[in-house]
C-alpha cells in the first residue's frame, strides 16, 4: 500500500500553493517580456524615443547609447557612464565602445581610446558605420596604415561609397610618404583596388602620383584590370607621352601576345581587339558590326569582319596608333568585299595623328570579290609626325556618301619598311 509523503517539504508546498507560485512567476515573466518589448518598440529605427524606452526599461542598451550620444557635448562624463552601461547591457554591440573611444580620446586618454576602438572594430567587423568611425580615429592619430584596414572593410561592402571616398583616398595616395601604407594594404587581395585605379587614371592631376600608384606591387589579385590600364594609357596618350605609353602597354602584354608585336600590332586579327594602347581601337559605331571571327580562306584562324546595315554613319571608328620612324613604308593586306554597297567605298588611311595630315590611302573597296591582296606606299616625314594613325574609314565628302550596306573582310594586315 502506498504511504503518504509526510516530509516537511510536502507539508510546506501543498498543490494549490504550487500553482499559485507558478502563476505568479509566469505573470512576472510575462510582464518582463512586455516591458522589454515596449522598450524595444520605442527604439525602432523610425522613432528612436530613448526617454520613453528608458521609462519602461532603464537598462535598454540602445536607449542608453542614444542618451550617451545626446550628452557627448554638454555632459561628457555622464555620456561616458551611459556608454559604459550600454556596453555592459549589450557586449556584442560595437557602437558603444566606438563612442567610448571618442570620449576617452577627448579626455586625452590615448591608451584607453586605442583599446576602445580596437574593441569596436572587433565586435562590429561588418558594420560600416563603426568601421568608418575607427578609420577616422586612426587618421586623427596619423596612422594611415591602420586606417586603411578599416576603409578596406567599408569599401569592400559599400560600393555606393566609392564615388565619395575615392577622391579622398587618391589625395592621400598622391603623397609619397603614404605609399608605404598603401603598399602594406596591398599585401593581400583588396577587392576595390582595381576600381580605385580606374578612378585615379581618369581623374588624376598629378601624373607622377598616378605613375607611383600604378607602380605599387602587391598581391596578384590587385593587378590593374584592363579597364584601369586602358584609362591610364589613354591619359598618357592625351598628355603626348607616347613613348612612355608604348612601354607601359608593351609590359602589360601576356607572353603569347608579344609575338604579335610588329610595326602594326595584331594585323592578323587572331587576338581580340583590346581597344587600348597600341592595339586596334574600336569605338562604338552604332549599327555597324566590327568583329574578329573565323573565315573561310583566311591566313590564320580568324579575320576582321565588318557589316554595314544601312544607316548613315561617317565610319572611321577602327584605328591603331603607330610610332614609325621617318622613312618609306608599305601597308599590305588581304581583302574580300562581300556585297558592300556605298558611294565611294571603304579605304585604309595613314595620317600623322596630331595634325591629321594624311600620308597615304589605300584603294577603295566595295562590291563583291574573292580574297585578294592590296598594298599602298607612304612616307613618314622627318618633322612633326612622331605618332601615326592607321584607320579604316568610309570615303566621302558629304553626308550622303556615308550610307553603306553589306559586308567586307580583312586579313594579314601589315606595315613594312622599304629599303
Amino acid at each position: 500500500m502506498q504511504q503518504a509523503d509526510n516530509s516537511p517539504r510536502a507539508a510546506r508546498f501543498p498543490p494549490a500553493l504550487k500553482w499559485l507560485l507558478f502563476a505568479a512567476a509566469a505573470g512576472v515573466l510575462a510582464w518582463r517580456i512586455v516591458i522589454v518589448n515596449v522598450a524595444d518598440y520605442h527604439m525602432r529605427a523610425d522613432t528612436q524615443e530613448a526617454e520613453a524606452a528608458l521609462q519602461w526599461n532603464p537598462g535598454q542598451p540602445a536607449a542608453r547609447l542614444a542618451r550617451a550620444l545626446e550628452l557627448v557635448q554638454r555632459d561628457p562624463d555622464t555620456a561616458l557612464a551611459e556608454a559604459e552601461a550600454a556596453g555592459r547591457a549589450n557586449p556584442a554591440d560595437g557602437r558603444a565602445p566606438a563612442l567610448l573611444g571618442r570620449l576617452w580620446e577627448a579626455k586625452g586618454e590615448s591608451a584607453r581610446a586605442d583599446q576602445a576602438f580596437a574593441a569596436a572594430a572587433r565586435l562590429a567587423p561588418r558594420r560600416t558605420d563603426v568601421q568608418i568611425e575607427v578609420a577616422a580615429y586612426w587618421m586623427r592619430r596619423g596612422d594611415l596604415a591602420s586606417a586603411l584596414k578599416h576603409w578596406d572593410v567599408v569599401l569592400a561592402s559599400r560600393h555606393d561609397l566609392h564615388k565619395r571616398l575615392f577622391p579622398e583616398l587618391f589625395a592621400l595616395a598622391q603623397a609619397g610618404r603614404n605609399h608605404a601604407a598603401f603598399a602594406s594594404l596591398l599585401g593581400q587581395p583588396v577587392s576595390w583596388w582595381p576600381a580605385f585605379l580606374s578612378h585615379a587614371a581618369a581623374h588624376a592631376d598629378d601624373l607622377d602620383a598616378l605613375r607611383a600608384l600604378f607602380a605599387l606591387r602587391g598581391h596578384p589579385a590587385n593587378a590593374a584590370p584592363e579597364s584601369a590600364l586602358r584609362a591610364y594609357l589613354a591619359r598618357l596618350q592625351r598628355e603626348n607621352l607616347w613613348t612612355e605609353a608604348y612601354f607601359v602597354w608593351l609590359n602589360s602584354l601576356a607572353p603569347e601576345r608579344l609575338a604579335s608585336v610588329d610595326l602594326l600590332y595584331n594585323g592578323s586579327f587572331e587576338q581580340p581587339l583590346s581597344r587600348m594602347g597600341f592595339d586596334w581601337m574600336n569605338d562604338n559605331a552604332g549599327h555597324i558590326l566590327v568583329e574578329t571571327v573565323p573565315a573561310s580562306g583566311s591566313i590564320g584562324n580568324r579575320a576582321l569582319h565588318l557589316v554595314f546595315r544601312g544607316p548613315r554613319v561617317k565610319f572611321q571608328h577602327l584605328y591603331q596608333y603607330t610610332l614609325l620612324p621617318p622613312g618609306d613604308y608599305v601597308l599590305r593586306g588581304r581583302v574580300r568585299p562581300d556585297g558592300l554597297e556605298t558611294v565611294h567605298g571603304l579605304e585604309w588611311s595613314i595620317a600623322c595623328a596630331a595634325q591629321e595630315r594624311q600620308l597615304g590611302a589605300s584603294e577603295r573597296f566595295l562590291g563583291n570579290d574573292r580574297w585578294r591582296h592590296f598594298e599602298t606606299r607612304f612616307s613618314v616625314p622627318e618633322q612633326d609626325c612622331p605618332v601615326q594613325r592607321v584607320r579604316l574609314q568610309l570615303a566621302g565628302r558629304v553626308a550622303l556618301d556615308y550610307q553603306a550596306k553589306g559586308g567586307i573582310w580583312f586579313d594579314g594586315l601589315a606595315v613594312e619598311r622599304l629599303k
